[in-house]
């Protein structure tokens, strides 16, 4: 990975939040929100740096927090 260099693939960004290329490649597959949003620059996938600092620093402030499912939990009946 070039320190200068604007554009990150997989391999960067797979070394840029600590998981596997796999791991990335199973994500975009998947759509998970762990992941920046991509874009194809002819058959690859790549990132712009700056986007994936904005996306890192957004996780790290609970910008990026999934909306939890399920029913709202009630009060505890009391006595």
């Amino acid at each position: 990975m070039d320190e200068q260099s604007e554009v990150v693939y997989v391999a960067d960004l797979a070394r840029m939040l600590g998981r596997t290329e796999a791991s990335v490649r199973e994500g975009m597959r998947r759509g998970v929100d762990w992941l920046p949003k991509s874009f194809k620059m002819g058959a690859r996938h790549c990132w712009l740096r700056r986007d994936v600092l904005a996306f890192l620093v957004a996780c790290r402030d609970g910008e990026n927090k999934a909306v939890k499912v399920g029913r709202k939990r009630l009060p505890p009946p009391t006595l």
